[in-house]
């Protein structure tokens, strides 16, 4: 391939590509080449620079090193230079140095891991339509050199040391419809009304995490997209005429206090992603909200938002396929209105003051693979048709008042029953760049935020509940699960044989709960487990052993509080004494009273079987408690001489 001399064109873009760019001096013809989203790795060969007919040079998203040679400044025909997403560590001298001799339309050098020395220096031909130096280390204020650039059309500053004010020239260049300043330290106010160019994309502000402050601006009608988030914003939401066609608003984190508008959602409004979520935001949901048929996205979790959900509220919003609803003060029963909601993907009402029971229609929502109802007043048993959505992959009841048996039948959970490949809720674009789908996990002892969900975060939490019966056997069906949590209930019963199946469980907490019997030693299979916990349980027998299983718990507090466990941290000492051969037995003076003991202890358990026994079999709840309590009773008992004995 390195000696095709006549070779004009070479696109090897998304083919898993791995290894070394090749020498490749041998195309003297070459005018375009794209690598983009390979795995190469190493530096750029300096012979690319010999090629001095190219145009056209695309090495983005890779895993390349090293820096990027100045001779590309040499390349008098070089229009297009694209190197972004790599894992270089080098720095260039300046922009003049990579466009001396060229005259460049499209520069992306974001997240390559370069550094620009100087931010100053550019040659007088200088006029991109496209720059992008996302996370190039630039500091100090906007490069005045930009306010030149007449034909710019993209501008990517994001993810640097930017501070200052944004100069107003910035929104009047007579070509920009596309401004990246998010993820500096940018202050000051925006001006009142904000207009971008159209262009070939859509036509964005992106300004987040920043220290901006004052109201939001109006926004002119061409703007696709703007994200003002994690700011400091303050005063009321603009009206909807004030934010012209937007498909995607962001305003969370910041300080807006008062209503939502309820001009919004209008008929045939274009809005697709709306998140408005940690501000300070308060009063009922508008009506107008179910007119808001294109919205993919809702996010108004973190606000203050209080009393009933309106039963018609996203009727018409047949496409919604993210609703977070969570952390506010909402007091009514589960939202009927979510069981029209065919295609919803996301459902996030934890933290609120819900009650009632949850409805079974919750298992008609085929496409649901998240479901969070944590921290309310939920009640009732959790309906066995939970196990009818087969996309779920994390599902969060904890801490609510749900009761009675889990859900049995669990091999239609099919999402859950292998580890899937890498993949992400709504897709790559919408969940890391515009939806940002975020989950929040208790997981190995801690509780993490996941700014990304990706297909293999997956999950059960049931903790904190009052859930009775066993645990089902078919719980190691689960074979892709990530994390589970059953903790703080009162389940009995051993724990199953067949959870050592569970082949991607990385954290399981059974703490706090009745589970009796020995510890299954298929538990030791299980060798992506990081952390578990089994104390405070009625669990007896041996530890089992294992190399990997060892070292989970090295102090013994995944075991403590259950006293028959042996060689747990307060359990029974199992180890045998060795009987005195060789010597003859003495007498103990202690022995008739042990004896007597002894039958006392029968006596009464025959009395304690007879004479309750029509009761027993009149009440079964009352028979079911009696017998744990007799049960309870004998081993406490039988403890008791153990320890006299040793």
């Amino acid at each position: 391939m390195t000696n095709m001399s006549r070779l004009e064109v070479l696109l090897l873009n998304f083919n898993g590509l791995t290894g070394q760019i090749p020498e490749i001096s041998g195309m003297r013809s070459l005018r375009k080449l794209s690598l983009m989203q390979n795995t190469l790795e190493g530096a750029i060969p300096a012979s690319i620079c010999s090629l001095s007919s190219l145009q056209y040079l695309t090495l983005a998203s890779n895993s390349l090193t090293g820096t990027l040679p100045e001779c590309i400044g040499d390349l008098q025909n070089l229009e297009r230079i694209s190197i972004g997403i790599n894992k270089m560590n080098g720095s260039i001298s300046s922009l003049r140095s990579l466009s001396r001799n060229s005259t460049l339309a499209f520069m992306g050098l974001g997240f390559a891991g370069l550094s620009l020395l100087d931010q100053t220096s550019v040659p007088k031909n200088f006029n991109p339509r496209v720059l992008s130096l996302r996370s190039c280390q630039l500091k100090g204020n906007i490069p005045e050199f930009i306010s030149n650039l007449t034909n710019l059309q993209m501008l990517m500053l994001g993810y640097n040391s930017l501070s200052g004010n944004i100069p107003d020239w910035l929104f009047s260049m007579p070509n920009l419809g596309y401004l990246d300043l998010s993820f500096n330290n940018l202050q000051g106010v925006l001006p009142p009304s904000i207009q971008l160019k159209k262009f070939f994309g859509p036509t964005s502000l992106l300004v987040s995490n920043n220290h901006l402050h004052g109201s939001i601006p109006i926004l002119g009608p061409n703007m696709d997209l703007a994200d003002l988030s994690w700011n400091n914003f303050t005063g009321k939401i603009p009206a909807r005429s004030e934010l012209g066609k937007l498909i995607y608003l962001s305003l969370s984190g910041n300080k807006l206090s008062d209503q939502i508008p309820l001009s919004w959602c209008e008929a045939e409004d274009s809005f697709m992603f709306l998140d408005l979520s940690s501000n300070d935001l308060s009063g009922p949901l508008p009506l107008s909200l179910s007119s808001c048929e294109s919205l993919i996205f809702l996010n108004l979790s973190s606000n203050h938002f209080a009393g009933n959900i309106p039963v018609d509220l996203f009727k018409d919003a047949s496409n919604l396929r993210f609703l977070a609803l969570d952390n506010n003060l909402f007091d009514a029963r589960f939202p009927r209105f979510i069981q029209s909601l065919e295609k919803l993907e996301v459902l996030k009402i934890g933290s609120n003051r819900l009650q009632g029971p949850v409805p079974p229609f919750i298992g008609s929502l085929r496409s649901l693979k998240i479901l969070i109802l944590e921290n309310n007043f939920f009640n009732g048993s959790i309906p066995e048709e939970i196990t009818n959505l087969n996309k779920l992959q994390y599902l969060d009841f904890s801490n609510n008042n749900f009761s009675g048996p889990m859900p049995e039948k669990l091999s239609s959970m099919t999402m859950l029953g292998s580890r899937f490949k890498e993949g992400t809720i709504l897709g790559y674009v919408f969940s890391s760049g515009y939806a940002g789908v975020q989950l929040s996990m208790v997981t190995k002892g801690s509780l993490y935020q996941f700014r990304v969900v990706r297909e293999y975060l997956t999950g059960i939490d049931l903790s904190g509940n009052s859930l009775t019966g066993n645990i089902p056997s078919e719980i190691g069906i689960l074979q892709g699960l990530y994390m589970l949590n059953l903790s703080h209930n009162s389940l009995s019963g051993p724990i199953p044989e067949s959870i050592g199946n569970m082949s991607s469980l990385e954290s399981l907490d059974l703490s706090f709960n009745q589970l009796n019997r020995e510890i299954p030693r298929t538990l030791t299979l299980i060798d992506s487990l990081s952390v578990f916990n089994l104390s405070y349980n009625n669990l007896t027998g041996k530890i089992p052993s294992g190399s990997h299983f060892d070292t989970l718990s090295l102090d013994g507090s995944a075991y403590i509080g259950n006293r028959f466990l042996c060689e747990a941290p307060d359990g029974i000492n199992c180890t045998d004494t060795p009987s005195n051969h060789g010597e003859d037995k003495v007498d103990d003076p202690g022995d008739d009273e042990k004896g007597l003991l002894y039958m006392f202890v029968i006596i009464g358990y025959g009395l304690g079987i007879i004479v309750p026994l029509m009761a027993l079999y009149l009440n079964l709840d009352w028979r079911r408690n009696y017998w744990r309590k007799i049960d309870s009773i004998v081993m406490r008992t039988i403890h008791m001489f153990g320890q006299g004995r040793r």
